[in-house]
This record gives structure tokens, sequence and C-alpha cells, in this order.
């Protein structure tokens, strides 16, 4: 009698069938980056919130406990001048770099390495990728969270008003303080020891001198240091003085952008805040 031959083991998978696997791999990776890509976005957005809304409770706190509102430059005893994220350390629990500035001999805080290198978690946004982790140029560290000029500065009584808290008149819940704002910004930077004596390189932003609401995600070269940006099409996170956070659109007029940031003007915010 003759045996039947035994089947051939099957050999592997065929063109044919690689292609198609391939093909649906393909197209899994084409619906999953997306969704990774969103995901990823508002995790970014939620921890600058946070930081956002560490900032507007710092500054509630060092008007607690100093009386007023840091300057936008301010100096006191024998420290000469200091920027309002450097008063704001201590309540930031960033004590040890607040007391590496007071030590420095020169009265000026940023004179020292140590401390306009520091990059300070609170003061970055993860979604920003301007600086080299989070140094905007040379060994200055970069600030994703420009001061209002018109709340820590003041177009008459000069970069430090003294403002209370309670001197805003407008109300906390429509006053912005901080507003997001690129690291490294065509050739200039946002940077948080920096002095002064040139405002491009200062991590605030003055209505007065550009009333443009934020820029739209603009590249790096693209964008104006005198305006704050969005990192997406989003919006731009702002923080209020009541310590609050919320999105403003970049479509935004600049008669509400310029009303939101002014603590006194008495105007009514329009419908687009």
């Amino acid at each position: 009698m003759f045996s039947n031959p035994s089947p051939r083991g099957r050999q592997g998978f065929t063109l044919i069938e690689l292609l198609v696997v391939i093909a649906i791999i393909a197209v899994l990776i084409g619906l999953l980056v997306p969704a990774v890509q969103k995901v990823r976005e508002a995790a970014n957005r939620m921890s600058s919130a946070n930081n956002l809304k560490q900032l507007g409770i710092a500054v509630q706190s060092h008007n607690d406990g100093v009386g007023y509102i840091p300057g936008s430059w301010e100096g006191r005893g024998t420290i000469l001048g200091a920027s309002q994220h450097f008063w704001l350390l201590p309540y930031i629990e960033q004590e040890s770099i607040y007391k590496i500035g007071l030590a420095d001999t020169s009265f000026y805080p940023h004179n020292t390495v140590a401390v306009r290198s520091a990059v300070i978690k609170p003061f970055l946004a993860p979604s920003d990728t301007t600086t080299n982790n989070g140094i905007a140029t040379g060994d200055w560290a970069a600030s994703n969270y420009g001061g209002n000029y018109l709340v820590f500065g003041d177009a008459t009584a000069g970069w430090n008003p003294k403002r209370r808290i309670a001197n805003i008149q407008d109300g906390t819940s429509n006053t912005i303080i901080f507003a997001e704002k690129y690291g490294a910004c065509a050739g200039n930077g946002s940077l948080w020891s920096h002095g002064n004596w040139n405002v491009p390189w200062m991590s605030a932003y003055n209505v007065i001198t550009n009333a443009n609401p934020p820029q739209a995600a603009p590249t790096k070269a693209a964008c104006d240091p005198t305006r704050t940006q969005a990192f997406g099409s989003s919006g731009c996170q702002i923080g209020l003085a009541d310590g609050s956070v919320r999105n403003v659109s970049s479509s935004i007029t600049s008669a509400t952008w310029v009303n939101a940031n002014n603590p006194s003007d008495g105007a009514v915010l329009g419908t687009d805040w």
C-alpha cells in the first residue's frame, strides 16, 4: 500500500499578505498618532495652567506678606534691582536661588550666574520648544509667563507702583497678571531675571507699547517679543489676579485684550472675553 504524502508545512507569509499587514499597521499608526498628540497637548496645557495658578497664588501671598504686588523691576534695601519673578521665588519653593541672589555683592542678583541660569520649573511651559532645556540664550534662563506691566508696573508710577490686590479696581477676576510667552523670540528672549534696561529681554509685556492680542503660534523667527504668544491653535493661557486661569483666543479683539490687562480702566469686557 502506498501512504499519502504528508502535507507540507506552511513556509511563511506571502508577499501580498505582508503588504496587507503593513497597510493595516500604517492605518493604525495614522489613527493613533493624532490621538497621542492631542493627549500630550492637553497634558502640557494642564501643566502650564497649574504653573499659572501657582504664580497667581504666589502673587497673592507676596501681597499678603509684603503688603503689595512685586514691581516689574524693584529695588529693596541693598538689592538695587530685581524682577518680579525674582521676588516671587520664595513663594514658589525656590528659597535657595532667592538667597543666592540676595548674597550677590554687585546688588543685582542676575549678575550671579547661578541665579540667571537657574531653570525654574514653575516658570516653564512644557509646550515651548524655543529654548534649550529652559535656557533662552547664553546662560540666561527663560520664563514662559510674561508679567503684565500695567499690574506689576505703571505708566505713570514706573516699574514699582507697589500696587495692592485690593486696589485692582476692575476686579481680580477681570485682570490679567501673567500670559504665556515664548522663551526665545526672534533673537530676543523672555528672561525671568533680566533687568529693565532692555524690555524685549524681560519676561514682561506692555499693552501700552503693543496693543495686539497674543500671536497664534508663530514661528520662533516670526515671534514678536513685545507680545504674548499662544503655543497652539487652542489659544493663549492667562493667569488672573484672583489666582484663576483661563484660555484666550488669538482672535480676541485688541480692545478686549487691552481692557483685560488694564486693572483700572473701568471698561466692560467684550463678548469675546
